[in-house]
């Protein structure tokens, strides 16, 4: 079965400041702006591309983006790769995929793009009884 999948960069959904700044609030458009105009069917996997952008965001945020993931969970229920830049940025996209994975969610952290789309293209069993998992923060 050949893997349907998207590649979206953070540049085409987000206000990013000059820096290549991205806050909370735009974090969270961005979830909703990919679940709402990507329009990912069930069977498609997506990358989302971050290289180049910083995140200023707190561990609480990182935290409640995970939960954000329950909201629009359909558009998130396959394999989601995020490519990111090494250091503080890593670490936050790894805490993310611990949070996302907790919930169900099936999301890895890159600093290779090459390495992210090995993963995603890789086979992955079909989940039998697929459902959204409930949260309570």
């Amino acid at each position: 079965m050949a893997t349907i999948f998207k590649i979206v960069t953070a540049h085409e959904f987000l206000e990013i400041t000059a820096d290549g700044i991205i806050d909370l609030a735009t974090s969270r458009k961005l979830f909703a702006d990919i679940a709402g105009v990507v329009n990912l069917d069930e069977n498609q996997d997506l990358l989302v591309d971050f290289r180049g952008t910083e995140s200023k965001l707190t561990i609480t945020d990182v935290y409640q983006l995970a939960a954000e993931l329950i909201q629009h969970g359909t558009s998130f229920r396959r394999k989601v790769a995020l490519v990111v830049t090494p250091g503080l940025n890593f670490n936050r996209a790894s805490f993310f995929v611990t949070c996302s994975d907790i919930r169900g969610f099936s999301v890895k952290a890159y600093t290779d793009f090459e390495a992210a789309m090995r993963w995603i293209l890789k086979a992955q069993k079909p989940d039998k009884h697929p459902s959204i998992p409930t949260c309570h923060i």
